[in-house]
């Protein structure tokens, strides 16, 4: 007889980065298995239930919640859908993994995140980048206090053309952003990690439509509903922290940049500076400078697979989460700030009470 497993797991959302990293992840975990999961589409119901065997199968979330006696889900779902999963499930008793972005405002990572801390439950965003060889690399050589205190930070999560197309990411009623939620939010967050998510205070940004509405730009990734479009194809900000430190992102689907793709950032600090994810460093000493690289450790392991693996031995172990919601409010404070003042045409004070310290 097979053994029993410990935790049983609920899936909300079986689209494409369910199918291809979540449901293999969930596959090499010896001490959880995914028994139900939780889509509106019977044709990525279907997918699922052919691919991976999972028999039980839901249109309706709340009914798998209600129905299976889980320990704890992992969503996957469009983002507006994000915040009331969350909350249902902590309300329902189950520990949560969430894809990026959490929430698209502070005010609903907030919510889920005290709903979390007061039932005693994990709560974790699906961060998958620090899980990258590349990022725990830089992330020792931080720790080893190679950097110093970092006065400055450059971001980029950058596409010539690779828009994506389904309405879960350019209809904002859906997304509630478009590249600044959708890949701005995975650059920005190493770059705090790596700096220690200091505390925000002030955000100038601008983000707008240059070409998604156009023909101009082909899309890599096919051809998308243009009356349907209604987020930003570019976004950039220039952020001040109360610590004194600055930083700069900039984020696109579309636009003329020289690579297809590029997702970096650059830490300036007072020992040294490196950079994500080429781990090239620079440093100083007695006068003269060294550049390097640092050297990363062979690894097999994927990095969606590894986060899933830190969220059950937190559970397992009660062990803080691996990506707390304090640290996720802090990014959102941040993107959110983006938009608020494209809208104003002002810096957005981030009030004391938006985020902690």
């Amino acid at each position: 007889m097979a053994e029993k497993k410990q935790l049983r797991i609920g899936m909300i959302g079986a689209g494409g980065i369910a199918s291809a990293m979540h449901l293999p992840g969930w596959s090499k975990i010896d001490e959880a298995e995914v028994v139900a999961v939780a889509d509106v589409s019977q044709k990525q119901l279907d997918a699922v239930k052919n691919g991976f065997g999972i028999t039980k199968t839901y249109h309706d979330f709340t009914e798998m919640l209600a129905n299976e006696n889980l320990d704890a889900v992992d969503i996957c779902a469009p983002n507006k859908i994000h915040p009331p999963a969350a909350l249902a499930a902590l309300e329902a008793g189950c520990h949560v993994l969430c894809e990026k972005p959490l929430a698209v405002s502070t005010d609903d990572v907030r919510r889920i995140g005290k709903s979390a801390d007061a039932k005693g439950l994990k709560l974790m965003t699906a961060q998958h980048m620090r899980y990258t060889s590349s990022a725990m690399a830089i992330r020792n050589w931080v720790e080893d206090n190679r950097l110093g205190k970092v006065y400055h930070a450059k971001v980029f999560a950058t596409r010539q053309a690779r828009l994506p197309i389904s309405p879960g990411f350019i209809n904002s009623e859906l997304s509630g952003g478009g590249p600044c939620m959708d890949i701005g939010v995975h650059a920005l967050d190493m770059a705090m990690w790596l700096m220690d998510f200091p505390t925000p205070s002030r955000v100038m940004g601008t983000s707008k439509v240059n070409f998604a509405r156009g023909y101009k730009i082909p899309g890599a990734w096919g051809e998308w509903d243009r009356n349907l479009f209604s987020v930003e194809d570019f976004a950039a900000g220039f952020i001040k922290f109360r610590n004194g430190a600055t930083l700069s992102i900039e984020t696109s689907w579309l636009g003329h940049h020289l690579e297809e793709e590029s997702f970096s950032c650059e830490l300036l600090g007072m020992k040294g500076g490196v950079r994500w994810p080429s781990t090239e460093f620079c440093a100083t000493s007695n006068g003269s400078f060294m550049n390097g690289k640092l050297k990363i450790p062979a690894s097999s392991d994927v990095p969606h697979h590894a986060e899933i693996r830190d969220f059950v031995d937190c559970i397992l172990n009660d062990t803080p989460s691996p990506v707390p919601w304090t640290e996720t409010i802090k990014v959102i404070a941040i993107l959110e700030g983006i938009y608020a003042s494209q809208k104003t045409g002002r810096n957005v004070v981030i009030a004391g009470k938006s985020v902690p310290k």
